[in-house]
């Protein structure tokens, strides 16, 4: 038995194919009563008539999917800024369409192919140059675009997070509390400068304190990666005595790795993440981490698209948010003492 078109449900209405289309838009600024309406929408559920999206899209101007570009490698704090946009569109009758953009901008050296998927709207989440080749080589054409995270470019829609100065707090934390011998775990596929905020607040605190730098680098964010190589670098020498931590996925791996060597995290090694992810708390020795503010950036973000989308020559919205440092028994003196010590 064939699908019911358009026709059949005119037809079963007794209506035109026009007056179809117009009901069943969902536009309530189209000439329609609403007699007319109900019976329309009554037959296409007698009939079990499905409008097609793409048609519908096409008819609309707008197909009601938003793109999230982003680096798709693997993390705990992307899984939970990918989970709480998807919360967010769940509000709405948008649905989301992620693209691994910094690959596609590696091999191609654009967009280009990025953009063919048809989307209302662009979020790019945490990447270095998606922003600025966005502002370089945008068309009217292109959809509204917003940046959020670690990366913007002054010309978009941005909701930044400041981990330059969030960073600085961090490591200056470690400092205060008696640590000379500061590491920066960090990944090695990647020049230090490519996570320049941490790296640049890393190398500034220590340049003012008068200490020498020292990188650990682990092959990829993974907790069994860090483990190897923060194991495998301690091993090697001695005399460090904290970890600054590019992520909290790293600063899972170093923990379990200080402790596997026998030694005391927050006591002969104080620990720092960043981004807040929840099982940093849930550890014998909790750790100290710099959390980012996942929750407004998002929200932001897709306030100021939707405000873009309603009206694309507004003005430019721009937010800049701090992170949190969050001080814990990695790290925390007083939080150690609280708990008895650190359990290792």
């Amino acid at each position: 038995m064939s699908r019911p078109t358009r026709t059949d449900v005119a037809r079963y209405a007794r209506v035109s194919e026009a007056t179809v289309s117009r009901a069943l838009s969902g536009r309530v600024d189209l000439a329609i009563t609403k007699d007319t309406r109900a019976r329309v929408l009554a037959a296409a559920e007698a009939l079990g008539y499905r409008p097609n999206p793409t048609a519908q899209a096409l008819a609309a101007g707008r197909t009601q999917i938003i793109g999230l570009w982003m680096c798709l490698d693997y993390s705990r704090y992307r899984a939970q800024v990918v989970d709480r946009m998807q919360r967010l569109l769940r509000q709405s009758d948008y649905c989301m369409a992620i693209t691994d953009i910094e690959e596609e901008i590696g091999q191609h050296h654009s967009f280009t192919r990025a953009s063919r998927v048809p989307v209302d709207g662009l979020i790019a989440f945490d990447t270095p140059t998606a922003g600025s080749i966005f502002a370089r080589d945008s068309r009217t054409e292109h959809p509204c675009f917003v940046s959020m995270g670690a990366y913007w470019d002054p010309h978009t829609h941005f909701v930044g997070v400041d981990l330059y100065a969030g960073a600085v707090e961090a490591v200056e934390h470690l400092v205060s509390t008696g640590r000379k011998r500061i590491a920066f775990l960090h990944l090695a596929a990647q020049d230090p400068g490519s996570a320049k905020a941490r790296y640049d607040a890393y190398c500034d605190v220590l340049q003012q304190a008068g200490l020498e730098t020292q990188f650990i680098l682990a092959p990829a964010i993974s907790v069994a990666d860090a483990h190897r190589s923060v194991r495998e670098y301690l091993q090697a020498r001695s005399g460090v005595d904290a970890i600054f931590c590019l992520n909290d996925d790293l600063a899972l791996g170093a923990h379990q790795a200080i402790t596997a060597l026998g030694m005391q995290v927050g006591g002969e090694i104080a620990l720092v993440g960043c981004d807040g992810i929840e099982e940093t708390e849930l550890l014998p020795c909790p750790i100290t981490t710099l959390r980012q503010p996942v929750e407004e950036m998002c929200r932001l973000a897709w306030q100021f698209l939707q405000t873009c989308m309603e009206d694309p020559s507004g003005p430019l919205q721009q937010r800049i948010l701090k992170p949190r440092l969050i001080l814990r028994a990695s790290s925390d003196p007083a939080s150690a003492r609280q708990k008895g010590g650190d359990a290792s």
